[in-house]
């Protein structure tokens, strides 16, 4: 990683790659895991959200 990369990842500029559709939570059949890793530094962003059909 360039100096300039680590920088920008250090104050939270991160090149976030596509995203990755994980499994489906345990505890509920109805939310989906999401995760991105940056580029650059390897960081993880993970987050559920709920099914669109099963949305009220």
């Amino acid at each position: 990683m360039t100096a300039i990369g680590q920088i920008l990842c250090r104050i939270g500029l991160h090149r976030w790659g596509g995203r990755k559709r994980g499994g489906y939570d345990q505890y509920s059949s109805n939310v989906i895991e999401w995760e991105q890793r940056c580029e650059r530094c390897g960081k993880r962003k993970r987050w559920v959200e709920a099914k669109r059909d099963r949305q009220r």
